[in-house]
């Protein structure tokens, strides 16, 4: 790990000046990337994902090791909704993987890093508990952590083959993430939380450059000038789409940042594809980093649904808690709004658990 960046003082306001000179940033961006870009032929853009990947290949296992060292927990504390109340999303993904909603419980989460909780829903069957789970959560940087709406936590599968109930081991939704055991790991959480970075974090600054709304930054010229500058994708998912090779770039790039040798520990290869790992922390940093250790927004949980069994009086719960709240607005804390189109957004990890 690199000891200059994840110092007590990282988290009070120095994070931005200490990545800047750790990242080495190529030759390609000693100049604002938009006039580099601006001198390029639009055909020169036009790649195709057929790069190989580096060789020898990185080691997910061995990156999972370092994570839980390189990325520090925070401080949280908790508290449970009352019964049969879940976030709208909770219940989208129970349906989705065949589950009953209630048995999800959900939890209140307060990081000592952002003055709005997250509200996470857990499956009574899952192998992670509570505790492991806040744990791990709590070492996503802030940055990322806040695109977050809503963290579901599934059980194993309960059948295989046509019978499977669980649809994905690990996904994004959205701005929702869903787990199953074995891969809630650090690695996996900065892959599927860059895919919803790929479609929020730079949106206002894409529709100023005349981007669609809800354009992923991983399809524009900003992107693919980062590839076209490489012989090599990070890993062989990474060839399945713009937006996988984006997502994979940011798993890898938050190694790059922790490793004293950078991501040479993982694979002397590394260089093939260092512009996409370098140019995802150049636009990425400051979101990932925020310069004050704390929050800068945070996406909105889905809304409060109360659930109500068949031949039930549909009434509210009455055990003296006050019904529990997912808005962000007028909490001090600036809401996240993501893109028209964002929300339908799906993406199914298949990496390597």
């Amino acid at each position: 790990m690199r000891p200059s960046l994840f110092s007590s003082t990282l988290l009070t306001g120095v994070a931005v000046p200490l990545l800047v000179s750790s990242l080495s940033i190529p030759p390609a961006y000693s100049e604002p990337l938009s006039k580099q870009l601006d001198k390029k032929d639009n055909l020169e853009l036009d790649f195709e994902l057929d790069k190989p990947p580096i060789q020898p290949a990185f080691s997910e296992d061995t990156q999972d090791k370092h994570l839980r060292f390189d990325y520090p927990r925070r401080s949280w504390t908790s508290s449970r909704w009352p019964e049969r109340h879940l976030p709208e999303h909770c219940i989208t993904e129970a349906q989705f993987n065949g589950l009953y909603p209630l048995d999800f419980e959900v939890r209140d989460v307060w990081f000592s890093d952002c003055g709005v909780p997250w509200a996470v829903c857990r499956h009574k069957d899952a192998k992670e508990k509570w505790r492991d789970i806040l744990n791990t959560f709590s070492a996503v940087p802030v940055g990322m952590r806040q695109y977050v709406a809503n963290l579901v936590i599934l059980p194993g599968a309960i059948d295989t083959g046509e019978n499977a109930t669980i649809q994905a081991v690990a996904y994004t939704r959205g701005s929702v993430l869903v787990f199953s055991p074995s891969y809630f790991k650090l690695g996996v959480l900065f892959h599927e939380i860059a895919h919803i970075m790929d479609m929020v974090a730079l949106a206002p600054f894409l529709e100023r450059q005349g981007y669609p709304e809800g354009t992923p930054f991983s399809k524009t010229k900003y992107w693919k000038y980062a590839y076209g500058n490489d012989s090599a994708v990070p890993t062989p998912y990474a060839r399945a789409s713009w937006q996988e090779d984006f997502a994979d770039s940011g798993r890898w790039a938050m190694s790059h940042v922790s490793r004293y040798r950078g991501l040479v520990e993982y694979s002397k290869g590394w260089v093939g594809c260092r512009t996409q790992i370098e140019a995802f922390m150049y636009w990425m940093k400051k979101s990932i980093f925020p310069s004050k250790g704390i929050c800068t927004g945070k996406m909105e949980g889905g809304q409060v649904v109360k659930v109500v069994v068949a031949g039930e009086d549909e009434v509210e719960v009455e055990d003296g808690r006050k019904r529990p709240g997912t808005k962000v607005a007028g909490s001090g804390v600036p809401p996240i709004v993501m893109p028209a189109g964002a929300a339908n957004m799906f993406f199914a990890y298949h990496g390597a658990a």
